[in-house]
């Protein structure tokens, strides 16, 4: 293999690994300094996905898919099923977080959304996760973190009456977890 065709490849790899970390919001970059105990942060990507909406739509269901890599998960799988009211906003539901062992942390989400004209077009959700259970290495897991997600406004696929929307996200804060207390 040449040099340059090595070099192409290799800041293609880095730009892929880099690219959620650096589209973080700064806070979730700058929470737990020093990976205090009990620091809970990462990124993710995905999509959301929901019916089409008819016009006079109030509510709406969302499926979220997403994978990322974070600390004490590693590398991670989210799974989230939310309302959004589409009134004022606001959105509860709940989500799975799933370790690559199969490990889990589960938790009920509570979010605002805002329009944010960031990347083109997107809202920006911020989310509140309470823990509620978890498994494996989780099980007596507790508290809560913060998620930042943003989820943009122009489909990416709309098809069989049903939308989907690409992702980004964060999420940070101190959490105890077993043995840590």
């Amino acid at each position: 293999m040449h040099t340059r065709t090595r070099f192409r490849l290799y800041a293609a790899m880095a730009a892929m690994i880099l690219t959620p970390a650096l589209a973080a919001p700064a806070e979730a970059q700058n929470s737990c300094a020093g990976l205090a105990p009990g620091c809970f942060k990462g990124t993710f990507q995905g999509e959301d996905v929901h019916d089409v909406l008819p016009a006079d739509a109030t509510s709406v269901a969302i499926h979220t898919t997403a994978t990322g890599i974070g600390t004490r998960l590693g590398r991670f799988s989210l799974i989230r099923e939310v309302t959004g009211n589409l009134i004022d906003f606001s959105a509860t539901g709940s989500a799975q977080w799933v370790a690559a062992n199969g490990d889990r942390i589960y938790t009920t989400v509570f979010g605002q959304a805002v329009f944010s004209d960031a990347d083109g077009g997107s809202l920006m959700v911020t989310e509140s996760h309470v823990i509620t259970d978890g498994t494996g290495r989780f099980a007596g897991v507790e508290g809560s973190f913060v998620v930042v997600l943003f989820h943009k406004l122009a489909p990416s696929l709309v098809s069989g009456g049903v939308e989907t929307h690409d992702i980004s996200g964060s999420f940070h804060d101190a959490v105890t977890f077993p043995g840590g207390r």
